[in-house]
């Protein structure tokens, strides 16, 4: 996926919209950008799916939960 950089906004966030279509936007923050980043860079983004950070919150969430379960029942 690709990005270009719109604005900066009150100088902690970085509007990105998708390129090259540019009818969605979202903000990130800007310490997430390469230094010098500048309004029309293009970035290409990708995502990794973490099976096993997934697994483990998805554990964790349940076994908070039970224990929420067992103390009010």
């Amino acid at each position: 996926m690709r990005v270009q950089l719109d604005r900066f906004e009150d100088n902690s966030m970085a509007v990105l919209m998708l390129y090259p279509e540019g009818r969605r936007s979202f903000d990130v923050p800007r310490e997430l950008l390469p230094d010098g980043s500048r309004s029309g860079d293009v970035f290409e983004v990708s995502f990794t799916h973490d099976r096993r950070e997934t697994g483990r919150i998805a554990a964790e969430n349940k076994s908070l939960l039970d224990e929420l379960l067992r103390r009010d029942g």
